[in-house]
């Protein structure tokens, strides 16, 4: 029971979510962007984006995972489209770093030629 001089502890439930594993351009350490950004350029296809949740999902040539992508690191004015051909890096995902997500991502020019773009600013 608490008295009425003791301050009442009133808990919210979303102080105990653990952090996001993925980090995103804003929390990702400067060490572990220059990593990524120094690592070798991938190729792969972009099989979803959702531009409402802010991220997707890459298929790298040659593997059969699924690398996610968040909207901060895509690097270019176009919204992501399923089937776009994209460069990327790949930055391993914390705290194990056993897993790897996509980051600089670039969309090839000819699939921004192909159809109408959607631009984020938009």
């Amino acid at each position: 029971m608490s008295s009425p001089q003791s301050p009442s502890l009133h808990v919210h439930r979303d102080d105990f979510l653990p952090p996001s594993p993925l980090l995103t351009r804003r929390t990702r350490t400067l060490s572990t962007s220059e990593r990524a950004r120094q690592g070798a350029t991938s190729y792969g296809v972009c099989t979803s984006f959702d531009r409402n949740k802010g991220h997707g999902f890459i298929k790298p040539e040659g593997e059969d995972t699924l690398l996610f992508v968040h909207i901060s690191d895509i690097e270019t004015p176009y919204v992501l489209l399923k089937d776009d051909h994209v460069t990327f890096k790949k930055c391993p995902v914390p705290p194990k770093n056993e897993q790897v997500q996509a980051v600089h991502v670039l969309i090839h020019d000819d699939d921004i030629s192909k159809h109408p773009r959607e631009k984020w600013s938009s």
